[in-house]
């Protein structure tokens, strides 16, 4: 039988209702991506209409993420509680609104407070739709779903910048969060296209011990705290790489906007190779490989990224989202591999949004240290990101020390089954603490640690 499974190609594994659910948790993110990179892209129009500084333009990023740990916490919830489909389409519908609402804004201040709202429909779609689509792929291709579900996000950013390119000279900025009004169309073929098997199964399995408690299970609190940590250092790197993007080369550089969006758009091309080679990589290599390679082959391509040589500016946007950001790839499967069914929609939404909390003061940080230092810009950004993907090297090869199995594995062992006589040990250990492994895969580091 399990001969039989190999020869399958791996995309014809899922079911076409499990295709439905992982397209729906897609698209979702995609037009999340499209959503929330809007504002970085008109963010010197909105200050130049309003007469703020580019340091205040930016907290409203910071804003956006810090509301996001909300979103993703009562999202997680929700998911676990009623199942993944209903929490995506209400996120859906919510940072549509708040986001299209900017449009109508008569002052800056109402600005942050819509964007700021935007922030907790955000969290939430990243939440369910992430839970959803993980369970939707069998564990011989997860790794591969994951590039391909961070391949949206990508999209979205390009579509986002492309439509900027046409939209921003013809009508103004704020015809751009008009157009963000679109996500909320999702909401009926979701509805009724998208089964949810999540919700079918065990229901009370979720309540069982209540929102908090089960989560305070030391072996599941570590891994919350050690992959919020992680997230952490992702976040900085990418939040570090794209909020400044178009500003260095707008008023560093002297290019147009439309050149600047045009950079943005291939940051993107480079961005989607890259989540989707990390994938592949991280199913043959592992997931340890799949993250720290990209993340040091970034460090040498950062002054071609920010601008050294203006007339490279194109090929180092390409090659910062390939590598600084690409290794984004295997997130979805590392948090979800991480936490057994009953917690892990809230577990992954504390994960990824407290690592987006500890990151939130990067929007903001950069401008405002540029500004007290007098460094350009782009020496800045060379500083945090550089500093940020060593620290998030060597935190990946720590975690992978920390989450290792406590009896090395064959490498051809690439679940915890507690039938096994290699495993037993590791598998008693982790039940005994109260945490039930995921039936599905061995935590995702622990999984790189005994293929290497």
């Amino acid at each position: 039988m399990t001969t039989q499974v190999q020869n399958v190609p791996w995309w014809k594994e899922p079911t076409r209702s499990q295709w439905a659910g992982f397209a729906a948790a897609w698209v979702g993110w995609v037009l999340d991506a499209f959503d929330f990179t809007i504002y970085i892209l008109v963010m010197s129009h909105i200050a130049k209409e309003f007469g703020v500084g580019i340091a205040a333009v930016a907290g409203s990023l910071t804003l956006t993420l810090l509301v996001r740990l909300a979103g993703g916490a009562v999202s997680g919830w929700m998911a676990d509680r009623w199942g993944r489909r209903l929490p995506l389409l209400l996120s859906l519908v919510w940072f549509a609104v708040f986001d299209a609402a900017i449009y109508f804004a008569p002052s800056f201040t109402w600005v942050l407070v819509f964007r700021t709202l935007f922030g907790f429909g955000m969290g939430a779609e990243w939440t369910a739709g992430t839970a959803l689509a993980m369970e939707c792929f069998p564990a011989r291709s997860r790794k591969i779903a994951s590039g391909l579900l961070q391949a949206g996000w990508p999209i979205g950013f390009f579509l986002a910048a492309a439509t900027a390119y046409y939209v921003v000279p013809a009508w103004g900025w704020r015809a751009m969060f008009l157009i963000a009004i679109a996500p909320a169309l999702l909401v009926l073929p979701i509805r009724f296209l998208v089964p949810d098997e999540h919700s079918k199964a065990k229901p009370a399995a979720a309540a069982s011990k209540g929102a908090l408690a089960d989560l305070w299970v030391p072996a599941v609190r570590v891994r919350i705290v050690l992959g919020s940590l992680l997230m952490a250092l992702g976040f900085i790197v990418y939040y570090g790489l794209t909020t400044t993007h178009s500003l260095i080369q707008i008023q560093e550089l002297g290019l147009s906007p439309q050149t600047a969006f045009a950079n943005v758009c291939w940051f993107q091309v480079g961005m989607l190779v890259g989540v989707i080679v990390a994938g592949m990589v991280a199913n043959r290599f592992g997931v340890v490989t799949a993250l720290v390679a990209p993340a040091l082959l970034m460090v040498p391509a950062l002054p071609l990224f920010v601008g050294a040589s203006p007339g490279l500016i194109t090929l180092g946007a390409v090659l910062g989202g390939a590598l600084g950001a690409g290794y984004s790839g295997v997130t979805p499967v590392l948090v979800t591999s991480l936490f057994p069914e009953h917690v892990r929609a809230r577990a992954i939404g504390l994960v990824y949004h407290l690592g987006a909390l500890l990151a939130a003061f990067v929007p903001w940080g950069i401008p405002e240290l540029s500004a007290r230092t007098g460094w350009k810009l782009s020496t800045t950004v060379e500083l945090v990101v550089g500093v940020g993907l060593i620290a998030m090297a060597g935190a990946v090869f720590g975690l992978r020390r920390m989450l290792a199995p406590v009896a090395p594995a064959p490498a051809a062992i690439e679940v915890i089954d507690a039938t096994a006589p290699a495993a037993r040990g590791e598998a008693a250990a982790v039940q005994a603490a109260g945490f039930v492994p995921p039936v599905d895969a061995r935590p995702a580091l622990a999984a790189s640690a005994a293929e290497s």
